[in-house]
């Protein structure tokens, strides 16, 4: 989370509304938040929010029941190659939700919690786009790449250990099932599962 002297200074910074002020305030729990984003293409400055997902975990529990599964009533143009990935075609997407209902949501289930996810900058300038234009201020919270923590617990004792750093490499080596794979719910839930591992013996859940 960046210090509140620190934001006052920077050019971009605006304090989000009052429905999210929480957001400002430092973090003291023990959850953290999971959360993957499929978009239009993979570009974060151009590729439109097509679906998010996210849950909470607390400990070693992810709250499934809470879970939150949205997917985006869009119109965009689909790179092909995105379909392959997460195969939402426009047809699947027809019953889905406004893009700004799915952010509103995405704020009330986040609050100032922190958040977690696999190249979890993609996620982070994906939705920064979206809350700057809906409401003008980026989100607060502290980001934690999971990819990071994995490599700095694996290259403790032997730095030159050679990694396999992919989404399907880390899960095959944490012995995590890879559930949906590219579905955000499914990506979520495996990410959630890859935290728990490498926090497993941390007490103090401070990566």
């Amino acid at each position: 989370m960046i210090p509140h002297w620190l934001r006052r200074r920077m050019p971009w910074y605006s304090p989000p509304p009052a429905r999210w002020s929480i957001m400002e305030e430092a973090y003291k729990g023990d959850e953290i938040v999971v959360l993957d984003c499929e978009t239009s293409m993979f570009d974060r400055k151009k590729g439109e929010l097509l679906s998010v997902a996210a849950v909470v975990v607390k400990g070693q529990h992810i709250q499934l029941s809470d879970a939150l599964d949205l997917t985006i009533n869009s119109n965009a143009i689909t790179d092909p190659n995105a379909v392959k990935v997460h195969y939402l075609r426009r047809e699947d997407r027809l019953n889905g939700v406004a893009a700004a209902e799915a952010i509103e949501k995405l704020l009330d289930f986040i609050g100032n919690r922190p958040i977690c996810g696999f190249y979890i900058e993609y996620d982070r300038a994906i939705l920064n786009r979206y809350i700057r234009e809906l409401y003008h201020f980026q989100l607060p919270n502290r980001f934690i790449e999971v990819s990071e923590l994995y490599v700095r617990q694996k290259r403790r004792y032997i730095p030159e250990l050679a990694l396999d750093l992919t989404f399907e490499g880390l899960a095959k080596d944490l012995n995590v099932p890879v559930i949906d794979r590219h579905t955000a719910l499914g990506d979520v839930i495996s990410t959630a599962l890859m935290w728990i591992k490498l926090t497993k013996f941390n007490t103090k859940r401070d990566p």
